[in-house]
């Protein structure tokens, strides 16, 4: 089969390597027209091929001579290059446009995208965020066909994994894409001697996340420290969760729980040493690793500047 991939992050790269490695063709890469444009477009390829990057997908577009689309609002002049290549699939692996009807009929078996979660839960832009927030126990990866909803064509494979203790967004992007790009040959082969099949989604179990605004990576105190912890995990190592301390805002990488209880209000600080801890509406949350960006980053607390205890964190 001729095969265009649409998608620029570390799942789509795996997809690449693997269809080069596979008995299928990659005719072509197609790229956000959105986050590249104009100028851009043309001085990233003078750089040649000797020093293109060999862990993007672009990158190795371009040392290997593989077109590269850009593709925003779907139109004749966008998708005639494509057309002229004559693809049997898309298959698209962490893309930020939703493909259209226009395109989805362009290649000749079809469009399918990995999501990286276990549809129909968890649809949306921030699957890996999404299913450590809810505290699933596993995930995965689904292959599905594409129509014009977000994520709601019909089934062709499902691939879990475990979610571990100490996981974060960070480390399930990684696992999903290295889980779909093992999974991938078997599934072009099948495709390609069957057609593109799947199993309709059952809407009455769909959920949907979307994604987070600048206010809610902030945590909220009143909630259990369970969940404040998992927001923190869930969060890294993207747009990271905080709190402010005296106007200035504190960025958490890492924390634990501890099912202790104090008599102190959420948000109060209840120890500082040898980590500080904050009272929360359940439990008690401990900063491991948190810094400020604010007038240099550093990391906070500070050795001298320790907040004390009994003060109050937003």
């Amino acid at each position: 089969m001729r095969i265009a991939v649409a998608g620029s992050g570390y799942m789509a790269t795996r997809f690449v390597k693997a269809i080069q490695e596979s008995k299928h063709e990659l005719c072509a890469c197609i790229q956000d027209g959105r986050q590249v444009r104009g100028l851009y477009r043309w001085l990233f390829p003078l750089a040649g091929r000797i020093f293109a990057s060999t862990t993007t997908v672009t990158g190795i577009a371009r040392r290997h001579g593989i077109p590269i689309l850009y593709i925003n609002k779907m139109n004749d002049k966008e998708l005639d290059p494509l057309r002229a290549l004559k693809p049997d699939l898309v298959l698209v692996g962490g893309f930020s446009i939703i493909l259209k009807k226009p395109i989805i009929e362009i290649p000749r078996i079809g469009c399918m995208n990995c999501h990286s979660a276990l549809l129909p839960a968890h649809r949306g832009p921030n699957p890996f965020r999404a299913c450590i927030l809810s505290g699933d126990a596993e995930t995965g990866v689904t292959f599905h066909i594409i129509d014009e909803g977000i994520d709601t064509g019909a089934i062709v494979e499902q691939h879990r994994l475990e979610i571990r203790n100490m996981e974060t967004a960070g480390s399930l992007v990684r696992r999903c894409g290295d889980l779909a790009s093992e999974a991938l040959p078997e599934l072009l082969d099948r495709v390609e001697r069957d057609g593109l099949h799947g199993t309709t989604q059952d809407t009455s179990l769909a959920t949907y996340d979307r994604k987070l605004k600048d206010e809610d990576l902030y945590l909220d105190w009143k909630q259990g420290a369970a969940v404040l912890e998992r927001k923190v995990r869930g969060c890294f190592p993207y747009s990271l969760a905080r709190f402010r301390y005296r106007g200035r805002t504190i960025m958490v990488t890492r924390a634990k729980v501890e099912p202790d209880t104090y008599p102190a209000q959420p948000g109060q600080i209840v120890a500082t040493r040898p980590r500080l801890k904050v009272a929360t509406g359940e439990g008690v949350f401990v900063l491991v690793v948190g810094y400020t960006m604010r007038p240099i980053p550093w990391v906070w607390p500070r050795v001298f500047r320790r907040p004390q205890v009994g003060e109050f964190v937003e």
